[in-house]
């Protein structure tokens, strides 16, 4: 199920890098061949102006304020003669005679003249493109106002070397898309992997928490059904005869209690429903009130239970859920243990506030320590049967000590005993 999960998410992250990667890759294209031109466009312009100036023909105001060369050309304008150019270029008269040229190839004058008239009909610049027998070109024609004689100047250039450079610089973004596409697939494929972790982890434990929940609501119902059977088969049976089959009943009955109880605890954590009533409570009124409550069960275990507890250690907290963790501390310890003690200990220390419950019973394993407060988790499933434990307490009481942002610890030796101990803030 995951690895399918896996090999979805990763395809469909695929889909969005590639999406992602032509995006950037003709974006990167593109906009490079946008500023070229552009420049190219502005350069061409100057030349245009250079021209102008060097033809001695009038120059705009305009162009005299913004055009960036005209700083460097303003010494030579009433300079006489004229001076060589670089670029090719060729000038018209309003009837379109050739006032100046200067190109190699005098057929491409006559090709690109309609570029000349079409500016001179529409006064103004223009800066297009144009193959002539096969062969690109970049023409900016520069249209010059004059009220005697208004004329038109064309500068061109060939890009047949530009057209490697485009397709070089195509294969490149191509090939780096593509290369980033499978090097961001692949980290895809590793982080989607660990992000799963955690779902399968839970997924795991849903599973395990569902099947023991079934379990343990299982064993009692069928406790009950058979000690309810055992009843009515025996019809002419007294109350007296039955007691012992209805108290097994009734005992199981409270177990299953309890077990539901907890279920729809640990339920309502899951869904954020539960919410501490947060007020100023005695800490020390509480551990004193549940170890009276609960001194009858080790009494009738014949366990010594011995406390020691400081008055008046004040905390703020949700009375009732502290009340349970101290409850099912105590219930454990006495739970766990056949003879000995069960010692409550409360005290603080560096303004900690700090509760302890040890006992002498059967301990706990190193192994088992990891995962006592998992939920259902229990040790020897059978043997903890014995004692009436659903393996659900210490998830409760963990959650209740995080919620308070208090810590709990376990110190356990097989055989020899656990001490459970928690540090309030």
């Amino acid at each position: 199920m995951f690895k399918k999960l896996h090999i979805k998410l990763t395809f469909y992250m695929g889909i969005i890098l590639t999406i992602f990667m032509v995006f950037i890759t003709t974006g990167i294209y593109y906009f490079t061949k946008f500023v070229y031109e552009d420049q190219t466009c502005k350069l061409m312009a100057n030349e245009a102006l250079k021209i102008q100036i060097y033809n001695r023909d009038p120059v705009s105001l305009e162009d005299l304020f913004t055009n960036r060369n005209f700083s460097s050309l303003k010494n030579r304008i009433f300079l006489f003669g004229n001076e060589k150019l670089s670029s090719n270029y060729v000038s018209y008269d309003k009837s379109m005679n050739v006032l100046h040229v200067k190109s190699e190839d005098t057929d491409l004058a006559e090709a690109i003249i309609d570029l000349a008239v079409k500016s001179l009909n529409e006064k103004k610049d223009s800066f297009e493109k144009k193959k002539v027998d096969g062969v690109g070109y970049r023409i900016y024609t520069k249209y010059i106002d004059s009220e005697n004689t208004p004329k038109v100047i064309q500068v061109y250039e060939e890009t047949s070397g530009e057209n490697y450079f485009w397709s070089f610089l195509k294969t490149v973004l191509w090939l780096m898309g593509v290369i980033g596409i499978i090097a961001l697939l692949a980290i895809s494929y590793i982080f989607t992997g660990k992000a799963l972790n955690p779902v399968r982890e839970t997924w795991k434990k849903q599973k395990e928490f569902i099947a023991d929940a079934s379990h343990e609501l299982r064993t009692p119902l069928t406790v009950i059904q058979t000690n309810l059977d055992v009843m009515m088969s025996n019809e002419d049976g007294t109350i007296e005869e039955n007691e012992v089959w209805l108290d097994n009943a009734y005992s199981e009955t409270r177990v299953m209690a309890s077990l539901i109880d907890q279920l729809l605890t640990l339920a309502k954590v899951d869904a954020n429903e539960t919410k501490l009533e947060v007020m100023e409570i005695s800490l020390s009124e509480i551990v004193d009130n549940v170890t009276d409550n609960m001194q009858i069960m080790a009494k009738n275990k014949n366990l010594n239970m011995v406390t020691e507890i400081k008055e008046n250690v004040i905390m703020k907290g949700d009375y009732d859920k502290i009340r349970r963790l101290v409850v099912i501390l105590v219930d454990n310890a006495i739970k766990y243990t056949e003879e000995g003690s069960v010692t409550i200990k409360l005290y603080t220390e560096k303004k900690q506030k700090i509760l302890s419950v040890q006992d002498t019973g059967i301990g706990i394993s190193d192994e088992d320590k990891k995962r006592i407060f998992d939920r259902f988790y229990r040790s020897d499933k059978a043997r903890n049967r014995k004692f009436g434990g659903t393996g659900l307490g210490l998830s409760i009481a963990k959650w209740i000590v995080e919620s308070h942002r208090a810590s709990i610890d376990v110190e356990s030796k097989i055989g020899e005993g656990s001490t459970f101990i928690v540090k309030f803030n």
